[in-house]
């Protein structure tokens, strides 16, 4: 089964050998930007329009036909009425992937909806997997493939978070969230109107492609709720699964002719998560909070949490963001207090929260971290610091301590921007999430809990 769905689908996120056709001079049109896009490809690529013969020094073909050699992936970009045309053209040359960048589809009615039938069957009795059409297309970035109009991909850190998406916007977003934010993407695509590659069949293809530890998903509205749930259920024992579901009032029944399926009520899409152990958010930040600890830290045995801060009022806001997402902060034991009472002075507070003001620098920290790690009541740790430059931080210690004690640690760094930016890489690379605030650290390690949550609950079924 695994290596059936593999070999589906590698000539579409694997392929050697491109064509973008539909390439073109003019800056206005996104066959423009779908050949820009392509052009540092390390694989072949081929230039189809037939009213060039060359762009960007390169040969441009008439038609695919013409194309001298083999051609795995199409990246189509022409008018709506010639894509069956094109895919048939696809399907005689043996290509086996396309990222149809096209619309005007079944989202636009009646006549768009009978193309798209057209253009369905013509895919699957040739075998080819679609990304669209009305997409903005997909990047594989362990590949260096960016089959998308949105050259910007290309420039994403590869990692192990894969990010689907069923609107284009929404995906370019989250790419330029995680751009500015430095974190690790495997693939990322808007699946737009979903000839055959739908949510249940890519999730299917996730679950077993090594390049990807967690998925993040974007939902307008599902064509076959049963078949996705049904999927779902057997991905989130592997693999976390995150989505972020649009439509939760009415204002967004615009949400049908968007990408031509139906929004549906938000309570049973909220029910339907949770049953299939789907971690729900409620906007592209924590979706992308959320991915990024469950990409980096192992999920907790429970939700005991140790709250270290280096000022106080920092650490009450953690504590109640904690308390908030379902977090408990218990007592510690009666021999953690003893060690934390000999490391820290009376005028400062030594329960949970810690207050790190006045610990011994730069020991005291790294000592009242590892205190609390080794505490039977605690299942993980937030740290939180606020910039000075004259302080430093334990970012090599606290790597250490994920290692050590297997308890998820969660950092809060919080300073002007780039201020920390070499402790940021420092911990993100050694396996420790950070973030901004007391509210996305907190709301993330709620994330990791969560998961290990559902994890327990399936391995009782």
């Amino acid at each position: 089964m695994k290596n059936k769905i593999l070999e589906e689908y590698r000539k579409l996120f694997y392929a050697d050998s491109v064509a973008v056709i539909g390439a073109t001079s003019d800056f206005t049109k996104l066959g423009y930007y779908a050949m820009i896009s392509m052009l540092n490809y390390k694989g072949k690529v081929f230039l189809v329009n037939p009213h060039f013969t060359e762009l960007e020094g390169r040969k441009v073909y008439p038609s695919i036909l013409d194309v001298p050699e083999n051609v795995d992936l199409a990246v189509i970009v022409v008018p709506a009425k010639l894509v069956p045309g094109i895919l048939r053209e696809c399907a005689q040359k043996g290509v086996k992937g396309a990222s149809i960048i096209t619309a005007l589809f079944k989202e636009i009615g009646s006549e768009g909806e009978k193309l798209q039938k057209e253009m369905a069957s013509i895919a699957n009795k040739a075998g080819i997997k679609i990304i669209g059409p009305n997409t903005l297309g997909f990047a594989n970035i362990h590949k260096g493939l960016n089959a998308s109009f949105n050259p910007l991909f290309a420039c994403l850190k590869k990692g192990k978070i894969a990010v689907f998406c069923q609107s284009g916007g929404i995906s370019s977003i989250l790419g330029n969230m995680a751009l500015d934010d430095n974190i690790g993407i495997s693939k990322i695509a808007s699946l737009g109107n979903r000839v055959n590659v739908d949510f249940p069949e890519i999730l299917e293809y996730l679950l077993y492609d090594d390049e990807t530890d967690v998925i993040a998903i974007h939902i307008e509205g599902l064509n076959d709720a049963r078949r996705f749930m049904e999927v779902a259920k057997k991905v989130v024992k592997k693999k976390p699964i995150v989505a972020y579901k649009v439509g939760k009032t009415d204002v967004n029944k615009a949400a049908f002719s968007h990408t031509g399926s139906l929004a549906g009520d938000y309570k049973l899409y909220d029910s339907m998560f949770k049953q299939a152990g789907i971690i729900s958010v409620d906007n592209p930040i924590e979706l992308l909070d959320a991915a990024k600890a469950l990409a980096l830290q192992p999920a907790p045995t429970g939700n005991r949490i140790a709250v270290l801060s280096q000022q106080a009022g920092a650490g009450l806001v953690l504590s109640d963001s904690c308390a908030m997402n379902g977090l408990i902060l218990p007592s510690f034991t009666d021999e953690t207090n003893k060690r934390i009472e000999e490391l820290l002075p009376p005028y400062t507070i030594r329960t949970n929260p810690v207050d790190l003001a006045f610990a011994p620098l730069p020991w005291g920290r790294v000592e009242a971290a590892r205190i609390c790690l080794e505490d039977e009541n605690i299942d993980a740790l937030i740290y939180f610091q606020l910039w000075f430059p004259m302080m430093g931080f334990p970012s090599e210690e606290l790597i250490d301590f994920s290692k050590k004690y297997r308890k998820p640690i969660v950092v809060v760094l919080n300073g002007p921007k780039n201020s920390y930016e070499e402790d940021i890489a420092k911990l993100e690379k050694g396996g420790v999430p950070v973030y901004p605030t007391p509210e996305r650290g907190a709301k993330a390690l709620a994330r990791l809990v969560q998961y290990g949550q559902i994890l327990r609950r399936f391995s009782k079924e």
